[in-house]
């Protein structure tokens, strides 16, 4: 793992991931915006990463919550979307804290794992171009963002 922290091509920085429960998520959003969820998909001691078609990078899936709605809520849904993958048992496991560009802005994001035994039926949509599974030894390409793989690399670990 990576001393913490960390910055992308962007500036934008992985402050910490901070292993809590899910139910301090309110408690926490009380300090800081909690506008996003990841989820950190491993099957095979390899985690699922996307091609971010706006972005330009390999990435986890995941996106900004919906008016009303909460960070389970929207892990599920931007699984969904961005992959296909319905019905995974999402964990909660840590909150990833950043200092982000565009604007500047200090934000917490919710992060779920889920382990797969079979390898699903990906999706290739506007969202996600195109899929891979990238293996935690291995090291943070180019293509890549350093902070979702650091994310990956730290909740992963615990879960063997």
């Amino acid at each position: 793992m990576a001393a913490l922290p960390i910055r992308d091509r962007a500036g934008n920085v992985l402050v910490d991931v901070r292993f809590v429960a899910e139910d301090e998520l309110a408690n926490l959003a009380g300090h800081t915006a909690i506008p996003a969820s990841l989820v950190v998909v491993v099957h095979a001691n390899a985690v699922l990463m996307m091609f971010d078609g706006w972005r330009k990078q390999w990435e986890l899936p995941g996106g900004m919550r919906e008016h009303g709605e909460f960070p389970r809520q929207a892990a599920v849904r931007e699984l969904h979307e961005e992959t296909g993958i319905q019905g995974a048992d999402l964990a909660f496991v840590a909150v990833a804290e950043f200092d982000l560009t565009q604007p500047a802005r200090r934000e917490l994001l919710a992060v779920y794992r889920t382990r797969l035994e079979v390898v699903p039926a990906l999706v290739v949509n506007d969202e996600a171009l195109g899929f891979r599974w990238w293996g935690l030894s291995q090291p943070v390409s180019d293509g890549m963002s350093p902070l979702d793989a650091e994310i990956a690399r730290r909740v992963v670990m615990p879960c063997g």
